[in-house]
């Protein structure tokens, strides 16, 4: 029989995989949740069964989502990792950087598509400027959408 901590662990890496991650960015990201502590990589490596380096790995690209913090303790030269327990903060926060992207983007399109419009266009170079067009038009879609999700989310006051 699973225990209830098994279970929960396994539906945390079941959500995460649903979400696009590799299944040991899952398991990471599902035992660094359920923790109420920050684990070391050392330790991560061992409930995995996983290489330090495959670990490490993994680790860099969920840190760069922001998703995990990497902390350093005093007189260790040892490396741990901590997941925010709060799960709609995290999210949040996830999406605000996904934002600032976005916005980059948005702030690029229009010269590139000037680029393209200095010259008669080939129907391939037609084609791909329709292509850049529809993506621009996506991109400012989901800024109006995001704005009025996070509008929502400071109503409900689940934001700060």
């Amino acid at each position: 029989m699973i225990s209830p901590k098994e279970e929960f662990l396994e539906l945390m890496i079941e959500d995460c995989k649903g979400n696009g991650f590799s299944a040991l960015t899952s398991k990471i990201m599902g035992i660094l949740y359920l923790d109420p502590n920050e684990i070391s990589l050392e330790e991560l490596a061992k409930r995995t069964g996983y290489s330090l380096s495959a670990i490490s790995t993994e680790i860099k690209f969920v840190e760069r989502m922001g998703l995990i913090k990497r902390l350093k303790k005093p007189k260790t030269k040892k490396v741990f990792f901590y997941m925010e327990k709060d799960f709609t903060a995290m999210s949040v926060q996830y999406m605000r950087k996904k934002y600032q992207l976005m916005l980059k983007t948005k702030d690029t399109l229009p010269k590139i598509i000037d680029g393209y419009k200095i010259h008669k266009l080939d129907s391939k170079e037609q084609k791909e400027l329709d292509i850049i067009k529809n993506y621009q038009k996506q991109i400012l879609r989901f800024e109006k959408m995001f704005r009025t999700l996070m509008g929502l989310f400071e109503k409900l006051r689940i934001i700060k």
